[in-house]
């Protein structure tokens, strides 16, 4: 008994092995107590998680109080009272954040992001990292199995797995599964899983019909698309730089025209961008800026890559041809 109440502080504090999570597994079925408190905890856990990643304060106090109480249960601390204490921490941790997790069944949490937000990172509790794009929607069990760890993904999102051989990691939609035991991959499903995109970026992804059968073997630099209603997929050699660069808040322009950097950047910064140099228009480019900088910093960037100079007026930016 004491043993399982270790491993349950252990996995409040970061990921655990294969035999630890087995071991957690025995403690849970022991009795519904168990079952109870564990839930709670698991749940909590992931909000913290979520928290941390994301500069959400408010669970780190709570999880420690969580902490205390079970490493120190005694009359003052039953499980009972452990349990209501975590419940209530939740119900106050998800209103704080209330549209990005949303708790389900006893079973499984679901994140979401909405339209308008930003990029959400999330950490699993086998160490796995997950960036989840706007108008995305994650599914997440209350733990995973030590033979199989599985989500589910609405939307798109990065994937960077903790290996596991003894458990591999899918992501699931009703038409195409996805199964990994330790990469970092790109991963876009839409409409149910009737069109899904798959980007491998490193290891190895096996991509599996919904009867769990094997129909190809990706390798590093390719992207497979699939296609439900004609069960057909296509394969193309990719940058996987560039088209995975969104999940680090960065923008990529590859072998774009200064034309086309410049209209970007009038969207993203809301001004109006005056390019006064029909010579340099159609120049191309390879340009990757980060979302957290400033529209000056930008074009200083943009200046050394290209023969340009700038002036900002308000909401009016001037660019006019540098003599080289």
């Amino acid at each position: 008994m004491d043993s399982g109440f270790s491993i349950l502080i252990k996995y409040l504090s970061g990921p655990l092995s294969t035999t630890e999570r087995q071991e957690l597994e025995e403690w849970r079925r022991l009795s519904s107590e168990n079952r109870q408190l564990f839930s709670e905890v698991s749940k909590l856990r992931l909000l913290n998680e979520f928290s941390q990643q994301n500069n959400v304060p408010e669970t780190a106090l709570a999880l420690t109080e969580v902490r205390k109480r079970i490493q120190y249960r005694t009359f003052r601390y039953p499980i009972r009272n452990i349990i209501k204490y975590a419940a209530a921490v939740i119900i106050v941790v998800s209103l704080s954040i209330f549209g990005l997790i949303r708790l389900g069944s006893e079973d499984y949490t679901v994140i979401s992001v909405a339209e308008n937000e930003s990029i959400k990172k999330i950490r699993l509790d086998d160490g796995t990292l997950v960036w989840l794009s706007a108008s995305s929607e994650l599914r997440i069990p209350e733990s995973f199995s030590t033979s199989d760890r599985k989500v589910s993904l609405k939307g798109k999102a990065y994937f960077d797995v903790q290996r596991d051989p003894e458990s591999p990691f899918r992501v699931t939609s009703r038409y195409l599964n996805v199964k990994v035991t330790g990469t970092s991959f790109d991963l876009l499903v839409e409409d149910e899983g009737r069109h899904v995109e798959t980007i491998l970026v490193s290891g190895k992804v096996i991509l599996q019909n919904s009867r769990k059968k094997d129909i190809f073997e990706m390798s590093p630099g390719e992207k497979v698309v699939y296609e439900a209603e004609s069960d057909h997929y296509t394969v193309s050699t990719v940058d996987v730089n560039t088209l995975t660069s969104w999940h680090l808040d960065q923008i990529t322009f590859e072998n774009a025209t200064l034309r086309e950097i410049v209209n970007k950047l009038s969207l993203i910064y809301d001004v109006n961008i005056n390019l006064e140099s029909k010579k340099l228009a159609d120049h191309r480019y390879r340009y990757v800026i980060n979302r957290e900088e400033t529209l000056k910093e930008v074009l200083d960037i943009l200046s050394y890559l290209a023969p340009i100079h700038y002036r900002i007026e308000g909401n009016e930016v001037f660019i006019t041809e540098r003599e080289i």
